[in-house]
């Protein structure tokens, strides 16, 4: 089944801008505050790659998207199933990797030692993420 694109590529527009928005304020004061101390860029470093790709993508393709002025959202639609698995995805993965940073407090772990962890859980979700996106925006019609 198909549906309308329009909508849809909002809904998963605010779910990353929300969810990396939140994650880059939490990053943003735990390091004012002091949280990494001098490891500050080592947890910056870990951490931007959790979200910018993916931001990165999304704003291309509304770039390229706004820039085509032959087609009309109205008529253009995507697979309704490639959406729901993007949106699904990632709310799953964006809550994944802020719950890595909230529940740390409650890790024998340090917090950058956990950030380094995360990453055996999270590149390979990231990819799941990231294919489903591609899938989505691919099949526009």
């Amino acid at each position: 089944m198909r549906i309308p694109i329009a909508n849809t590529k909002k809904q998963l527009t605010i779910i990353w801008f929300s969810g990396s928005g939140f994650l880059f304020a939490l990053l943003l004061l735990q390091t004012i505050f002091g949280k990494y101390g001098t490891e500050a860029k080592d947890a910056w470093g870990l951490l931007l790659p959790t979200f910018m790709p993916t931001l990165s993508l999304i704003i291309g393709t509304l770039v390229v998207e706004a820039k085509a002025s032959d087609n009309s959202e109205e008529t253009v639609t995507v697979d309704r199933f490639f959406f729901q698995l993007s949106r699904f995805l990632s709310v799953a993965y964006l809550s994944t990797v802020i719950l890595t940073i909230l529940l740390s407090p409650f890790s024998k772990l340090s917090l950058l030692e956990l950030i380094k962890l995360s990453n055996l859980w999270l590149a390979p979700f990231q990819g799941l993420v990231t294919a489903a996106l591609g899938a989505f925006f691919f099949s526009k019609k």
